[in-house]
């Protein structure tokens, strides 16, 4: 079965804005959704299925944060899922949260500080730019970081399934040059994802969305018709 639709999954802090140069792209009919913020991550699960519901064989594309998403979504809506590309995406180990996944120092570090404790938290603007805008021209940048919303600490504190059901195809997306998701980090989590999984290269920083929408919906396009994608030199 091939795929006949895609859902595009933002990650932590965006929205659906952030896939508007990708969606026009992309040769199979698509949504962007937005992850209702008050919804804890069953809601954003139910989301991502609600929106794969109305497909045969839907491809989920997750970016950074969303790999929790795409896992929990898998788990409860696999039938409905035909493969999952998880582009610089956050992958736990079954039970673990987002915060567990970050090292032991900075997460003392974190507790110490109270961050995450409640309530909603946000990158700061200086942050952002330094590790999400890095290779983006200063428009870009402006409004990456000015369309920044806080993120519910109770998502980041939730504990994911990794239940990957028979069949499902995936793929990694490494973003060769990210500042938020090291190369150490992304190797990590494409080997924790399946080892199986395919791996797929853009030479850019963490917002491919927007420094390679060409590239990352060339991509999308190729590996959901079962083509080759690129390999760490460029070639396909």
């Amino acid at each position: 079965m091939t795929a006949d639709g895609v859902v595009l999954v933002h990650g932590g802090m965006h929205g659906s804005w952030c896939w508007s140069r990708v969606l026009p792209r992309l040769e199979l009919p698509a949504v962007a959704v937005d992850l209702p913020r008050d919804a804890g991550l069953d809601g954003w699960a139910d989301t991502v299925a609600g929106a794969a519901s109305g497909m045969r064989a839907a491809v989920v594309v997750a970016h950074s944060l969303a790999g929790i998403v795409a896992l929990e979504a898998l788990a409860r809506a696999g039938d409905r899922i035909h493969g999952a590309m998880f582009v610089a995406a956050v992958v736990p180990r079954d039970g673990q949260s987002y915060f567990g996944t970050l090292p032991a120092p900075l997460n003392r570090l974190r507790e110490l500080l109270g961050v995450g404790r409640r309530g909603d938290i946000v990158m700061p603007a200086a942050l952002a730019r330094l590790l999400l805008c890095h290779d983006l021209p200063p428009d870009d940048a402006r409004t990456l970081v000015g369309n920044l919303t806080p993120e519910p600490v109770s998502v980041l504190n939730t504990p994911v399934r990794h239940r990957l059901p028979d069949g499902v195809r995936l793929a990694y997306v490494h973003t060769t040059r990210d500042r938020a998701v090291s190369r150490r980090a992304q190797e990590l989590y494409a080997a924790r994802l399946h080892p199986a999984a395919d791996r797929l290269y853009l030479d850019c920083g963490h917002s491919a969305f927007f420094s390679r929408p060409h590239e990352l919906a060339a991509l999308v396009n190729t590996w959901c018709a079962g083509r080759p994608g690129l390999t760490p030199d460029g070639c396909g």
